[in-house]
């Protein structure tokens, strides 16, 4: 098991500090910005399983059945906390993995997932707005979302489930918009 020190530095060696905040996408601006593209195997291995054992955690007496990635990632942090999840997590039942795309959800798709307890995982949530549309979207389908889980949260709070994370990033400002 890793420590949060060890955590923390994983994110330190990869985090750049901008004296002005940059875009961090069209909604926001930041002072950080994360480069989780220069993630090592190690770093990403260690992060999953540090997430892994948070899930089975926060999660407890329920079990993910579907782990579902969200686009835009860069670092392949689901497909590695997929492999970890199953290897040292036992569980009931086999987790199924999967991509959510919103031309997937559009054909019905996702229909054969309906009553799957689910996890949406992303490397980075910010503003929470296109996974809370996926959350949405899904539960109108009849799949429940557990939690999301990322490797960073930038959320602002609460928000409909928990949000599971490998490190909490630093603050972001929201642009008019």
């Amino acid at each position: 098991m890793y420590s949060p020190d060890d955590i923390n530095k994983i994110f330190e060696n990869i985090t750049e500090y901008y004296q002005e905040p940059i875009s961090i996408g069209s909604r926001c601006q930041s002072n950080y910005f994360y480069r989780v593209e220069d993630l090592s195997e190690e770093d990403l291995n260690i992060c999953a399983e540090h997430v892994a054992y948070r899930i089975k955690n926060v999660l407890s007496p329920q079990e993910p059945q579907l782990f579902l990635k969200l686009p835009g990632g860069y670092s392949f942090f689901a497909e590695r906390l997929y492999a970890v999840y199953s290897e040292i997590i036992p569980c009931t039942e086999e987790i199924v993995f999967d991509q959510y795309l919103k031309s997937k959800a559009a054909t019905g798709y996702f229909e054969k997932y309906k009553g799957f307890n689910t996890v949406l995982i992303t490397d980075v949530i910010t503003t929470a707005r296109s996974t809370l549309e996926a959350h949405t979207k899904l539960s109108l389908k009849g799949i429940p979302i557990l939690s999301w889980v990322a490797l960073i949260d930038r959320t602002f709070g609460p928000g409909p489930v928990p949000v599971i994370s490998a490190y909490t990033g630093g603050p972001v400002i929201l642009n008019n918009y």
